[in-house]
This record gives C-alpha cells, sequence and structure tokens, in this order.
C-alpha cells in the first residue's frame, strides 16, 4: 500500500513492484522508493519489536500476507513468518468442523 500511494498522491513518481534484494542505498528513482518503504517498514517493525522485548520477557513475533516476504529477510529480530499461515489455519479450522 505504501508503494501504490507513492505513485497514486504523487504526480511524478513511478509504481514501484515490492521486492526483497533492496539496497541500503539506492543509485535509482526505483532502488530509493524500494529502499525507503521496504527498509523503512523493516526498521519500524524491528522497533515495534524492541520495544516489546523492554516490556515482556517471552513472546512470539509472527508476520503473515503476502508481502512478507520483501520484509522478513530485513527484519533484524527474530520472527516466524509465513505468507499463507492464514489460510493454513482457516484450512484446519475447516477439517475440523467438517470431519
Amino acid at each position: 500500500m505504501r508503494l501504490k500511494s507513492l505513485q497514486y498522491y504523487t504526480a511524478k513518481l513511478p509504481y514501484t513492484p515490492a521486492k526483497a534484494d533492496v539496497p541500503l542505498i539506492g543509485y535509482d528513482t526505483d532502488t530509493n522508493i524500494l529502499s525507503g518503504v521496504i527498509l523503512g517498514m523493516a526498521y519500524e517493525l524491528d522497533g515495534f519489536i524492541d520495544a516489546y522485548h523492554a516490556k515482556f520477557d517471552n513472546f512470539n513475533v509472527v508476520l503473515t500476507g503476502g508481502d512478507v516476504q520483501h520484509l522478513a529477510s530485513h527484519i533484524k529480530n527474530r520472527i516466524f513468518a509465513d505468507p499463507d499461515l492464514i489460510f493454513k489455519g482457516l484450512y484446519a479450522i475447516s477439517e475440523i468442523n467438517n470431519a
């Protein structure tokens, strides 16, 4: 959504599809957009995870959704990432209910 918003709400920025291979410092418009959005989100998540670590001793972080593969490799904290976790859970529930 952040990548789409940059294109939609600006006059001249292009839409740049997400990908996992993102440089820290971009060398053109697309790589600068990706660096800001993908790495910015990863650092944002790391900040939240660090804050939770300071408050709670034991917890797990689970990321799910179609774009998780673009973020997971950039997060420094230990996480569990599965883009299809919700679908797997819904399938498991339907199997139990239909047994």
